[in-house]
């Protein structure tokens, strides 16, 4: 049951920089509002792409993180969210790596725009994300200030998302073959033995979602959050089980 002020904090919203005063105020029970806002019926994943590419993924994890798996940071989450991880002894969960060159060429080949929010995610053995639905505000916070106009505009509750943007999509790229023990729970069900390059979207609104290593070798993600320039390939997938192939 979602308190009084959180409900009311949540109906007074009307444009993004509301949402973000919403997110940031550490009196609502944001977690719970995004628990309280999922549809299950509509909770969904899918494998949508297979892109190919070249890129030393070794050479790639020994960069310094941004973020620390073990860490804690207000970087990644809102008070609520840092409340929740201490209170259940749960951490950032993965290393948060700065996307390099050849990276990028994957997000290029996908379509998404240079406005995308985009990360390497690698969740080492022993390392796990808790349970959570996502509000995207990483790709808010990250065009907050290349868009005078984006904290004015409207929010459009029921997309979750700046109302005036084409749809906000969040895929992850297997930047390695799955390995046993590597846990991926896209509720009610589960992602694994997923091969390198394949791309995989969710309903991110709808869909509580958790990962886990149990394994012994690493697992790298390429997270990326934006909007597409032509998303059929996306949309049609969802509908036929279609897998369109890129190179980057």
């Amino acid at each position: 049951m979602i308190d009084s002020y959180t409900k009311e904090k949540w109906d007074r919203i009307d444009t993004v920089q509301d949402l973000l005063d919403f997110i940031e105020d550490p009196e609502c029970d944001v977690m719970g509002m995004s628990n309280e806002l999922v549809d299950m019926d509509k909770s969904l994943f899918w494998t949508a792409a297979n892109v190919k590419f070249n890129i030393d993924i070794q050479e790639l994890l020994k960069t310094k993180p941004n973020i620390r798996h073990d860490e804690i940071s207000a970087v990644t989450m809102v008070p609520s969210e840092l409340e929740y991880h201490k209170k259940n002894n749960y951490t950032n969960g993965y290393d948060r790596i700065k996307p390099n060159t050849d990276i990028n060429k994957i997000v290029k080949a996908l379509g998404f725009g240079e406005n995308s929010s985009v990360w390497v995610n690698n969740q080492p053995p022993g390392a796990m994300m808790g349970r959570h639905v996502d509000f995207i505000s990483c790709f808010t916070y990250e065009n907050i200030d290349k868009s005078e106009s984006l904290n004015t505009m409207a929010y459009d509750k029921l997309r979750r998302q700046p109302s005036k943007l084409k749809t906000i999509w969040r895929c992850f790229v297997a930047l390695d073959d799955w390995k046993p023990g590597q846990i991926v729970n896209f509720e009610p069900g589960f992602w694994s033995h997923w091969k390198k390059g394949d791309v995989v979207f969710f309903d991110w609104m709808n869909t509580p979602h958790s990962t886990a290593n149990c394994g012994s070798v690493h697992r790298p993600f390429l997270k990326i959050t934006g909007v597409i320039d032509n998303d059929e390939y996306v949309t049609n997938s969802r509908k036929n089980n279609s897998i369109t192939q890129f190179e980057a």
